[in-house]
Parts: structure tokens; sequence; C-alpha cells
């Protein structure tokens, strides 16, 4: 199950939440029904999925359970979402980014189901882009590298510091570069079918 937010106003008391399972495209559905009204007040929506699942494997051991559960949440939902979006709301001002991974986006042993779900990112943004531009449809991706979060603090310190030596920069990215980045492209209405890396030049290093 997964938080979504409907914002109504840039003040956190005014946040509405609600729980969805992404895997289950009905219920998406039903979420853009009953919210409909409420939508339709806004001139602009945008839309951002941070709802992300790995499970590393190699090929021979992938189960049909990992199969459907990664590519539900990491791709599926987006489908979803943005088909019921663009459907019920084409008449808004509709910015889309998707949220990928440097990481998964390099492909290494284990990573095939996840790095698979993030590559067929690319191919539904260019869709929408090709299909929904006309109708002041934009999206794009957000390509992210490794920040000071949770899961981050969990690893070990021998961990951290191998991924380090990985990324160019030398250091790790905080919340408030992402929440820059989610800015820049919101403001800027030119930036179309783009993959923006956030990873400090990660992406750029062989593993």
């Amino acid at each position: 199950m997964v938080s979504i937010i409907l914002l109504k106003a840039k003040i956190i008391k005014n946040l509405n939440y609600y729980k969805i399972d992404l895997e289950n495209k009905n219920e998406i559905s039903i979420f853009f029904l009953k919210n409909k009204n409420k939508l339709d007040k806004f001139k602009k929506i945008i839309f951002i999925n941070f709802a992300t699942y790995k499970r590393d494997n190699l090929l021979i051991n992938i189960n049909h359970k990992d199969i459907k559960k990664t590519f539900g949440i990491n791709l599926f939902s987006n489908f979803y979402f943005t088909s019921n979006l663009i459907r019920n709301h084409k008449d808004k001002i509709l910015d889309i980014v998707f949220i990928s991974s440097s990481l998964g986006l390099k492909v290494d042993a284990g990573t095939l189901l996840y790095s698979s779900s993030k590559l067929g990112l690319e191919s539904l943004m260019k869709s929408i882009v090709i299909e929904y531009s006309g109708f002041n449809v934009k999206c794009n991706i957000l390509v992210l590298g490794f920040f000071n979060s949770p899961l981050w603090r969990k690893l070990s310190n021998t961990k951290k510091s191998r991924i380090k030596r990985l990324i160019p920069k030398g250091k790790i990215g905080n919340i408030k570069n992402i929440s820059n980045a989610l800015n820049f492209l919101e403001k800027n209405d030119y930036i179309n079918s783009s993959s923006i890396y956030l990873d400090a030049g990660f992406g750029t290093v062989r593993v």
C-alpha cells in the first residue's frame, strides 16, 4: 500500500492523504473517479511517483511473484496512473515526472527485474510526449543516484565507502537536491521527454 497525496495548497495542513494498492489497477481507477471533482478545481496537476520495488536475483532464480510485483509497482502503476490522469483531465496542464534510478539503468548482476522496469519508463515517457504534448501534457524522468535517506543509513560503512568511491563528486545527495530538481522541472515548461540525472555523475562511471 502506498500513500497518495492530493496537494490542495502549498501548506502542509492542506494535504490530503489516500492509500492505494499500486498493483491494483481498479483501485487506481476508483481513486480518479472519486476525486474527479477535487482535481477539476486545479488548472495544473503534477504527478510524481516515488514508489519503487527492488528485489535482486539472477535470471534463473526469478519467480512470477517477483516479476509481477516489480513491474506492477515500478512500471505498470505509472501506466495506470497516467492513463487515468490524461483520460480524465487532459483539459488541464499536466506535468508528469517519473522517478528512475541511475543504479538500475546501469544494469548489474541480479538487477534484471529492477533495471528492466526502470528502462520501461523511458518508452512510456516518449509515448506520452508523442501522443499528448498537444494537450498541454509534458513528461520527464528524474534519474536519482544515492541520497541521505533511511535506506542509505541502513547500509554498512564499508558499503557506503565503496559507493562513494564510484561517485565522481565523492558524496551523496540530500532531499533538498531532489526538491530543487523537481521545482526546476515544474517551472520550466520547455523541458519535455528528458531524462534528468541527479546522481553527481554516478551514471557515467562503469561499475
